[in-house]
């Protein structure tokens, strides 16, 4: 754990130009900072080899990298000088790249990473597929949603929030198969009761994608998975 003047800390400061608590007093800061998790979802235009360079300018280390497979993106995972892991996940037929940072100094890297990448916010996916908040949307664009699933995937809270809930249930019940199908392959990875409520009601509605929401129902019911 990291603690104010250890070397860790010490390479935090320099790397952030974080300000050290004052020294002295009943309500100086903790003199540790718990763990954060933050996420990134890159724009388009930025290549894999922006962020691989990024990553060799800044030091990090390469533990783990791991092919394309079945269920199983693309992806890199490193470590920073200060101790804070960075993976980046490309998820090809999607087309979403993404950045997920862990550690003590998460969300002083994530600001960071947001001034030399560009990348979406939140609320600009999320309006994709609903509007945005307050407005009357009307049917979302089905081009654009195809392309925002996985982005909104990305991002998606471990814990089911109002906008992402509805997101994804918009993108299950759309009208045009080719969106059904992407928030389909979207959903692989939530655990929400809500989504499992979800899927189990469009089985007696759809008629198209049957195959594939039984696939996923399965995968979310954990069969063939060693249970």
């Amino acid at each position: 754990m990291t603690t104010v003047g250890s070397p860790e800390w010490e390479a935090a400061q320099a790397l952030f130009g974080l300000r050290p608590p004052r020294s002295g007093g009943a309500s100086e800061a903790p003199a540790t900072r718990p763990a954060g998790v933050e996420a990134l979802v890159l724009r388009d235009e930025a290549s894999a080899a922006a962020v691989l360079a990024l990553a060799d300018a800044e030091g990090w280390q390469l533990r783990e990298e791991t092919s394309r497979a079945h269920l199983v993106l693309a992806s890199r995972r490193w470590v920073t000088t200060s101790g804070e892991e960075v993976t980046y996940v490309i998820d090809h037929p999607g087309g979403a790249q993404s950045l997920r940072v862990e550690g003590t100094w998460a969300s002083a890297l994530a600001k960071r990473l947001r001034d030399w990448l560009p990348c979406h916010s939140e609320a600009e996916l999320l309006d994709v597929v609903l509007g945005p908040s307050g407005s009357e949307a009307s049917e979302p664009d089905p081009v654009a949603c195809v392309r925002v699933a996985s982005k909104l995937a990305a991002i998606r809270p471990e814990s089911p929030e109002p906008r992402h809930v509805a997101a994804l249930e918009r993108l299950l019940c759309h009208p045009v198969d080719a969106v059904r199908r992407a928030g389909i392959r979207s959903a692989y990875g939530c655990r929400w009761k809500e989504l499992r409520t979800l899927v189990e009601r469009r089985r007696g509605e759809e008629k198209r994608l049957v195959a594939q929401l039984e696939e996923l129902r399965k995968h979310l019911d954990g069969e063939g998975e060693g249970r």
